[in-house]
């Protein structure tokens, strides 16, 4: 079902009208009313964001009820049953997200004893105090401390524990200024019970994801929403095309980076061993910035991190927040253990003159200063604290120095970016010559394409012939998309651009002389068959054939044209390994053109991620959901492997 209705995904376009003027939406409504039909408006509805009233906002109430009422008048029965249908789906959601809000203000009405303008501090250093105890249990600081929450948990769950809160972060904060909570308080000492309370805002920012995550889908995609017996709203994924596109994407990509950085540990490992002639903190302060560069390549597919995002180069951005990395790690190692909580003192807190004064030691001017910490600062359209390390508070920029030290600095810049809708479409000219290569190192003869005509310019990124079948390849370099929104957008620029590279390809296919000529092919050439390929730099999550066009990502396109199988990655003891798999027989012998339309067809690698998830209900307090859960790993650290996992080794290993 993905890409069966794209306009879904073109929430932009519906927001930006909505911005303009509510006449100007419902006429876009009525011609695609028109053209489309009621489910199409419905889609859009939904995409617009406009449909769920969280906060029970009366002009927001007011705009929808009109929307609908006008839709009503121009649809028949049937129409109608629908409309009454998503407006059920609606009060469901808005039933739920009530629920769970009176919930929240009954417990910290109760336990959360502070003013409201001290409760965003509170929580800010609760948060921090708990992921000090996840990072580093055997700090004498922790170990004093408040949380004991974090005791005796192996890796894994203080892993998960750790992402979870931090990922909250963005909700939380956001909830505190839609109450209009002060961000003051920077010197306030708080009590230890009332920080035990604070905390408790990360538990229920756990329920609040799951609901505005499966709002999300239903966004985007097909939800059903309904009422169970017992009064509990039912939310069941049922596009599992799409959801599965972004689980898959987004764990191909994590253990991409994992493997990566194991495998540099496994190496730091080898060159350290025994030696005491080294200093092996700025060892690994290199190799972290050296896997920020490279990660950075990967996110935004600028080879050199060249391109410019607001007059700043990619690799100037990754150097500030790595001043930021730097920074808080400094501030952790000085710490000691301290009685009086306060933000000044838990966290790394510096007035706006303070923070422009490092940048610019650091070498960057007073313009690119201004703009980097305006892009560090949260606000309403970031995600968390990751991609927008500092919170303002008073008149000073707080950085949560535990979360900060931990932070990737290539995933948080995308984020941001991706988050701001920052226009990222870079050239990708490296993209395109490193693909080429990379054909080319497989003895497949490629080359660009290019004719200037009257009335317009072609231009195919690479083409090549295998087996008297010829293919056409357009490049786009994509950031790696990460959220929900951010997947559906990226869809639909995949969407968008098959038509450019079908215009491309139709014109060359009724020009076969300029392939032959450019390709340097005998003259009587004519292909068996034609093939057009959209590669993206990007993980795709599901086979992709759009419009006669192949989406496939950079990632697995290499290694099949390298004839380098999945591989599963297993750590312990400091050696790393990867395990190459046997049951593909695409990957063994010469490269043909079957062997290639059957990897486009369905990429092993999305086939081995996507037996990762299997779909199940989740049952909480306030609502339950069906959708799919990660019940494999693909990177092994240590011999304890559940039979779950030797079950799906066994199939592919």
């Amino acid at each position: 079902m993905v890409l069966e209705n794209p306009e879904r995904y073109n929430f932009y376009k519906f927001e930006n009208l909505l911005k303009k003027d509510k006449n100007s939406f419902i006429k876009h409504i009525d011609e695609t009313l028109k053209s489309n039909g009621i489910d199409t408006v419905l889609t859009i509805l939904k995409s617009s964001g406009l449909s769920v009233n969280l906060f029970n906002n009366s002009k927001q109430k007011e705009k929808v009820s009109d929307i609908v009422d006008h839709i009503s008048t121009q649809v028949g029965k049937e129409g109608i049953k629908k409309i009454e249908d998503f407006k059920t789906e609606i009060s469901y959601f808005e039933l739920a997200f009530k629920r769970f809000e009176f919930l929240r203000k009954e417990f910290f009405s109760k336990y959360e004893t502070i003013n409201d303008e001290y409760k965003v501090v509170s929580y800010l250093i609760s948060l921090e105090l708990h992921l000090r105890g996840l990072t580093d249990e055997s700090s004498e600081f922790v170990k004093n401390e408040l949380d004991n929450r974090t005791k005796n948990q192996d890796f894994v769950e203080r892993s998960a524990l750790f992402d979870s809160a931090i990922e909250s972060t963005g909700m939380i904060l956001k909830y505190f200024m839609y109450n209009k909570n002060d961000f003051k308080g920077c010197k306030r000492n708080i009590s230890p019970k009332i920080l035990e309370a604070s905390l408790t805002h990360v538990i229920f920012s756990e329920l609040w994801f799951q609901l505005n995550d499966i709002l999300e889908y239903w966004k985007y995609s097909n939800v059903e929403v309904s009422l169970k017996e017992d009064g509990k709203v039912l939310f069941e994924i049922v596009d599992k095309e799409f959801e599965l596109n972004n689980l898959v994407s987004n764990e191909r990509f994590n253990n991409l980076r994992t493997g990566w950085q194991m495998n540099r540990v496994g190496e730091m490992q080898k060159n350290i061993y025994g030696r005491k002639d080294i200093n092996l903190d700025a060892i690994l302060s290199q190799s972290k910035l050296n896997l920020s560069y490279l990660f950075s390549t990967l996110y935004f597919g600028s080879p050199l991190l060249d391109d410019k995002i607001n007059n700043i180069e990619i690799k100037d951005w990754i150097r500030a927040y790595q001043i930021l990395i730097d920074e808080s790690e400094k501030f952790l190692s000085k710490q000691k253990i301290n009685r009086v909580y306060n933000l000044d003192k838990i966290c790394l807190s510096k007035t706006v003159h303070n923070w422009k004064r490092l940048f610019k030691q650091h070498g960057f001017s007073n313009e690119s200063s201004d703009v980097i910490l305006q892009f560090f600062t949260f606000d309403n359209k970031s995600l968390d604290l990751v991609d927008c390390p500092f919170v303002k508070v008073d008149d000073t920029l707080v950085i949560l120095p535990s979360l900060t030290s931990q932070a990737d600095a290539a995933r948080a810049l995308a984020s941001n970016f991706l988050n701001r809708n920052v226009n990222l479409d870079f050239k990708g000219t490296g993209f395109e010559e490193r693909s080429k290569a990379g054909l080319l190192l497989n003895n497949i003869k490629n080359s660009t394409l290019y004719k200037r005509t009257k009335e317009s310019e072609y231009e195919c990124d690479i083409a090549f012939v295998l087996d008297e079948e010829l293919f056409f390849i357009e490049c786009k370099a994509h950031v790696q998309p990460y959220t929900t929104r951010q997947h559906a957008n990226h869809l639909n620029k995949l969407y968008k651009e098959t038509y450019q590279i079908n215009r491309i390809a139709d014109y060359f296919e009724r020009n076969l002389s300029i392939v032959r000529e450019q390709l340097k092919l005998p003259e009587s050439f004519i292909p068996i068959n034609t093939h057009r390929i959209l590669l993206t730099t990007s993980m795709i999550g599901v086979p992709l054939f759009v419009n006669g066009v192949y989406i496939v990502d950079e990632s697995s396109f290499t290694k099949f044209i390298d004839r380098e199988p999945p591989s599963l990655n297993y750590f312990e003891k400091g050696s790393y390994v990867k395990y190459n798999s046997t049951k593909f027989e695409i990957y063994n012998g010469r490269l043909t053109s079957q062997k290639m339309i059957e990897f486009l067809n369905y990429p092993p690698q999305i086939m081995i991620a996507e037996e990762l998830y299997k779909p199940k209900e989740l049952t909480l307090d306030l609502f339950d959901i069906k959708r799919h859960y990660k019940v494999n790993q693909t990177i092994h650290i240590g011999v304890n492997i559940k039979d779950v996992d030797k079950t799906f080794i066994g199939k592919y290993y």
